[in-house]
């Protein structure tokens, strides 16, 4: 009896591989022909999964965001705990889990700003994959304020100012080579840090 192909698994397995591959090779230089020889599959059956490089690159940035979400999210929504601890945590997990894939982070770059030379716009898919994180920010600085441990702050738009702080770093991971992971995790620890009632 042949053995069934269980198709959510292999599509993952893909997904992983194709993601080290971009992080080696760039968006620009990766063709579907050796993403296949290097999942061990034919071009056709890789077809089976995704239709183009684009579509296989969007799933690992997808796969990646929705990845770290989940690891938050637990952290979240427990009650219990400093909200700026759990705000550090994140901020430095975030900045650390980049740098471990920067390759992949300037793939990502280069990959916008070749559909930006063809004309799209990935902004808002980007966006899309962001949102998640802002609200998860919002919920704790919220939290933060009502438990008196942060001060009255705008939650939503203090949750964008951090996430824009996120953002800058994960550029400069991308494209400096001598980005100091722990100098940014300060930077940030030194921003939470205005928002205590402490240092009111």
């Amino acid at each position: 009896m042949p053995k069934l192909i269980d198709h959510k698994k292999r599509k993952q397995e893909i997904l992983k591989r194709a993601f080290v591959i971009f992080g080696q090779k760039g968006y620009r230089d990766t063709s579907l022909s050796y993403i296949a020889e290097r999942c061990g599959i034919s071009r056709p059956t890789l077809y089976l999964y995704f239709k183009d490089k684009e579509e296989i690159f969007y799933y690992a940035v997808r796969e990646m965001s929705e990845g770290m979400f989940r690891d938050y999210k637990g952290l979240v929504e427990e009650g219990a705990g400093p909200c700026l601890d759990k705000l550090r945590f994140i901020c430095a997990d975030i900045i650390g889990r980049s740098y471990k894939k920067r390759d992949f982070f300037s793939c990502l770059i280069d990959f916008l700003f070749q559909m930006k030379l063809q004309g799209r716009d990935f902004s808002r898919e980007i966006e899309r994959r962001t949102v998640g994180l802002i609200y998860m920010f919002s919920i704790l600085i919220r939290r933060g304020i009502q438990g008196g441990e942060i001060r009255k702050v705008p939650p939503r738009e203090t949750a964008y100012q951090l996430f824009s702080l996120i953002e800058a770093f994960s550029f400069q991971i991308a494209m400096i080579d001598k980005f100091k992971p722990e100098e940014a995790v300060t930077v940030i620890s030194s921003w939470l840090d205005s928002l205590s009632t402490s240092c009111m």
